[in-house]
């Protein structure tokens, strides 16, 4: 998912590694992690946004599949990079229009069924990412209802 690919090749490496086992997804999405930790801010943007814009690609079965290792191994990494991470994702949702192409149930569904540890360390992270953001109030609108609930509680 480097910065020079092309829409075409993300799209490509995001239908692979969804189709791939479960220990190799896992293994190639910790190196993909390590790519977008080493980015500056806006290559993240730009990552970020290509491959949300692809996952309407993806069969629904293997994209929750695929979202599920992606939030375990980010939730592998340093708090900080981890909350620079969120940050970039939420500062990118309305443009991408995340939740007209992803069913909030699922990302909550997905979210739920991590360990407890993951899941804590996410919502944290997520939090201080919003929280010192000054556009906190206009992102918070772009999260639907069911997912801005479990932010805040």
């Amino acid at each position: 998912m480097s910065n020079n690919s092309s829409d075409g090749d993300i799209e490509n490496l995001l239908f692979i590694i969804a189709n791939l086992p479960d220990f190799l997804k896992l293994s190639i999405c910790r190196t993909k992690v390590k790519e977008l930790v080493e980015m500056t801010e806006s290559e993240k943007k730009e990552t970020i946004i290509r491959s949300l814009t692809s996952i309407n690609l993806i069969n629904q079965d293997k994209l929750v599949k695929l979202t599920k290792t992606w939030m375990k191994v980010i939730s592998e990494i340093e708090p900080y990079e981890l909350t620079k991470i969120l940050h970039s994702y939420l500062v990118i949702l309305d443009s991408v229009k995340l939740f007209d192409k992803l069913d909030p149930k699922l990302i909550l569904n997905t979210f739920s069924s991590l360990e407890e540890d993951e899941r804590d360390k996410l919502l944290v992270c997520i939090k201080e990412a919003l929280f010192l953001n000054p556009n906190r109030g206009k992102i918070m609108k772009n999260i639907p209802t069911n997912l801005a609930k479990v932010i805040l509680n």
